[in-house]
């Protein structure tokens, strides 16, 4: 796949995957998911360090929901890092308010989240981290 199309896909997982983050539909997270997907959300919106499979997303939707948690995220920029991973970086919204910078990292495999981390966390720690190559 050339570089050009990477991006075009990892730029509509990113953008979907947090579309459907902010309506908390299991669904449409599972339909962007591969079945082997591990999830490490935020401990904003998780009470687990790792969520694993379809099953394991559809728990943290519901585990997000009974939390009563309202805040949104928005995307600023989805970037590709090498052939399957990607970053979106985003920040986190409460009452239509930036409460915090965040990203996920994740890795596809066949055009599907196979592998996601969240941080609450800029660009520039992340790279210092050296978590964005």
């Amino acid at each position: 796949m050339a570089a050009f199309e990477r991006q075009v896909q990892a730029n509509q997982v990113g953008h979907d995957f947090i579309a459907a983050f902010n309506l908390r539909d299991a669904d449409a997270l599972v339909a962007l998911a591969h079945p082997d997907v591990e999830f490490r959300p935020t401990m904003l919106v998780g009470s687990r360090r790792v969520y694993k499979g379809h099953e394991g997303l559809r728990t943290w939707v519901a585990d997000l929901i009974a939390s009563g948690a309202e805040h949104q995220v928005r995307v600023r920029e989805v970037r590709t890092l090498g052939d399957e991973r990607l970053v979106v970086l985003t920040e986190v919204l409460l009452g239509g308010e930036v409460i915090s910078p965040s990203a996920m990292i994740a890795t596809l495999r066949d055009g599907k989240v196979v592998e996601a981390h969240a941080y609450l966390s800029d660009e520039t720690t992340l790279a210092e981290l050296d978590l964005l190559r």
